[in-house]
């Protein structure tokens, strides 16, 4: 079974699954001055949308996701679109609020299914960083296997953690813990590797030595290092990688996303190389910005523009349905 928010979950009813969003979140931690050395304030408003997207991570609000309404809103327009479930993936340093995932679930129709973790060094908060290892273990196995802290449900997989360039002590902490967790109550783990280093095979590696298995390995946002013998090289280990489509911003001086054509284009060129690479698709919406209804692409950008591209240039339904459906329902299916 998947432990959503509202319950468990068959893996034939989980439908189409987005594996990497966030709906109520607070990024402020990763804040920083314009390109020019300035800064953004206010709110998101249309204004300031060019300047924003030149410096993704310079206004305040745009970190923050904040608004019930707004989400469910957000989220309904995407199970119009056919998206039927996310994974929130909201982590601890991005400001998680789990208590109030069930009523957006109820209200917009998306399953939710909830992953509790800790994000990058830098965003901790102290009292997490300063935990040990045996507490981390200790919290992630009761989020998995009894509630997330603070509500009646559990996790239904330990995410999503961050790495920085260099693995911090923290974040090392935090890897092996869950690698134990995950793999004693039959979990998986997402990850987000920073884009500034080549460590997922190295990470992979870290994981499996605790016991957890490859495929039970989520790399999230892949797509941010369109590198043919990286990412094979990461598909090798035998984990599941992830392209998060919808965001083109620009965040410093040679700092920017990938479009998605050039995802598109990537990602064929993998298959190419690894045709049963296993792969799986989200927005990875967590910012204002990324929303509708602020000129973004939205969380059913996937089921409504990309999934069908992807299908024109030539992608088997077959091999979408296993991206969108097959893959995520294996990640998360607890048994």
């Amino acid at each position: 079974m998947i432990e959503s928010v509202l319950g468990p979950v068959s893996p034939e009813r989980l439908g189409t699954v987005s594996t990497n969003e966030h709906v109520l979140t607070d990024s402020r931690g990763l804040l920083r001055p314009t390109r020019e050395g300035g800064t953004l304030s206010g709110p998101i408003r249309p204004e300031i949308l060019g300047d924003l997207r030149w410096s993704w991570l310079s206004l305040a609000d745009n970190l923050t996701l904040d608004d019930e309404e707004s989400a469910v809103d957000e989220l309904s327009a995407a199970a119009r679109l056919g998206l039927t479930t996310i994974v929130e993936a909201t982590s601890v340093g991005m400001g998680p609020r789990h208590r109030d995932l069930p009523e957006i679930s109820r209200r917009s129709g998306v399953a939710i299914v909830a992953a509790y973790g800790s994000y990058i060094d830098k965003t901790l908060p102290s009292w997490w960083r300063d935990l040990d290892e045996q507490s981390i273990e200790q919290m992630f196995t009761a989020a998995l296997v009894d509630a997330v802290p603070g509500t009646g449900f559990r996790a239904g997989l330990l995410g999503l953690l961050g790495t920085s360039a260099e693995i911090t002590p923290a974040e090392r902490r935090a890897l092996d813990a869950a690698a134990r967790s995950a793999a004693a109550a039959g979990a998986s783990v997402s990850i987000r590797l920073d884009a500034a280093a080549r460590r997922g095979p190295e990470v992979a590696e870290l994981l499996q030595a605790q016991g957890l298995p490859a495929e039970r390995i989520l790399f999230c946002n892949i797509d941010k290092v369109l590198d043919l013998g990286y990412v094979t090289d990461v598909v090798d280990t035998g984990a599941v990688v992830e392209f998060a489509f919808g965001s083109e911003h620009q965040f410093g001086d040679g700092a920017r996303d990938a479009t998605d054509e050039q995802r598109i284009d990537f990602l064929f060129e993998l298959l190419g190389e690894r045709p049963d690479a296993a792969v799986t698709l989200s927005c990875s919406v967590w910012t204002k910005g990324q929303l509708s209804r602020h000129g973004g692409m939205g969380y059913g950008h996937v089921v409504g523009r990309v999934g069908p591209s992807l299908l024109r240039r030539g992608l088997p339904e077959s091999a979408l349905h296993e991206m969108l459906v097959t893959t995520p329902a294996r990640l998360l299916d607890r048994g």
